[in-house]
């Protein structure tokens, strides 16, 4: 069937390391839902980038882990339908549940496992919540997204961070550092 042949084929995108950018058509003719996000401008301090090309970046600067390229793929997917202008600064409030439901139906359209969708899915839905850096807030993170996935958590918010403007990811990082070394230490790991 052809989609199991696209999902191959965007296995091996994602998984070569190499730049995403290099692949740009393939993967819109692959995920035509993400044409919407080309020219999704981000008129907000936050971001440098339009919606398609964070994603790229993102993607670009998460771990060779297919499950953290993927959440990198489809995490702003939802964007472009949440978009409003509030005194010509664009918000886009609620976009983490619209693009859970988009991957969602995407990925199964692929034919990939629905553990493999779960997981990418709950990662998507949560990659902007803030983990606090304090026991309670990582535990609070821990209960939210499981044991398995938290530390997924914590490389694709890097990652998603540093696909921002320096401007917003300058003051978190040092946050989500020391809420993943929190976590560490409760777990018993270190860095």
């Amino acid at each position: 069937m052809t989609y199991s042949v696209d999902r191959e084929r965007l296995n091996y995108i994602l998984g070569s390391n190499k730049d995403i950018k290099d692949y740009k058509d393939e993967i819109l003719r692959i995920i035509p839902e993400l044409i919407i996000c080309v020219d999704c401008e981000q008129n907000i301090p936050a971001h440098i980038y339009n919606v398609f090309d964070h994603i790229l970046e993102t993607v670009n600067r998460v771990d060779s882990d297919l499950i953290l390229k993927v959440t990198a793929l489809l995490h702003d997917i939802g964007k472009p339908y949440k978009k409003i202008v509030i005194n010509n600064v664009d918000s886009f409030k609620g976009h983490e549940e619209v693009s859970e439901i988009i991957a969602n139906l995407i990925l199964a359209r692929l034919g990939y496992e629905e553990d493999f969708i779960n997981k990418v899915c709950k990662l998507i839905k949560y990659h902007d919540y803030q983990i606090l850096p304090t026991v309670e807030g990582v535990k609070e993170s821990i209960n939210l997204v499981g044991d398995e996935l938290i530390s997924y958590l914590f490389c694709f918010q890097k990652a998603d961070l540093l696909a921002h403007s320096e401007q917003r990811y300058k003051p978190l990082l040092p946050k989500l550092s020391q809420a993943k070394e929190i976590y560490e230490s409760l777990c018993g790991r270190s860095s």
